[in-house]
């Protein structure tokens, strides 16, 4: 599985894991229309940070604290950050991060209160575990495999409006995938797979 991230925090994160404090669901369900747009928002569980810094497909994770407002979504996580995700920042600092180990996966963006950006890197490299470690600590103080177990999340399922065409399409490649059956695979002269061709 790896170590997985998907963290968007507009505030300073440090300031609100140390001074604790509840979120609020409601103010947490305005900060997912807000980011979420022509979505359909439905409420889901609440969690905790540690165990959902990388939702699944389909949920947003907000908790609204006094000194930050702490979002985890794969879709919101990403550089180039969309734009208006950096709107909602107004006049807070934003950091997002995203880490998948398992590709190699690393982004990470930050801007300042003022909107100067400070730093923005993405990339696909399996030597970037150390980077990631470090840039998570200095962002937030803490790392993707480590975050605090007592920083409440509120749930919410997110449906795109085009979710029913995605779906369909995704049915139908796996159908496709399905009927082809498994593709057989040699090594060719220069050492890469090529496909074995079935005699008609």
């Amino acid at each position: 599985m790896g170590v997985k991230a998907a963290l968007v925090a507009f505030g300073d994160v440090r300031a609100a894991v140390r001074g604790g404090g509840a979120s609020d669901r409601s103010a947490a369900e305005a900060v997912v229309r807000a980011l979420r747009p022509g979505c359909a928002i439905e409420p889901a569980g609440d969690s905790e940070l540690a165990d959902d810094i990388y939702p699944g497909d389909g949920f947003t994770y907000v908790a609204v604290l006094p000194d930050a407002t702490i979002v985890c979504d794969q879709e919101l996580a990403t550089v180039p950050v969309p734009e208006h995700v950096l709107e909602f920042a107004g006049d807070r600092p934003l950091k997002v991060f995203a880490q998948h180990s398992g590709s190699g996966w690393l982004a990470f963006a930050e801007w300042a209160a003022d909107g100067t950006l400070l730093r923005s890197h993405h990339a696909e490299s399996h030597d970037q575990y150390e980077l990631a470690g470090s840039v998570a600590v200095e962002m937030f103080g803490f790392t993707a495999e480590s975050p605090p177990d007592d920083v409440v999340l509120h749930g919410f399922r997110v449906t795109r409006p085009d979710q029913p065409e995605r779906d369909a399409a995704l049915n139908a490649a796996v159908a496709a995938m399905v009927q082809r059956g498994p593709q057989r695979m040699t090594i060719g002269p220069d050492g890469s797979l090529v496909p074995i061709t079935e005699p008609s």
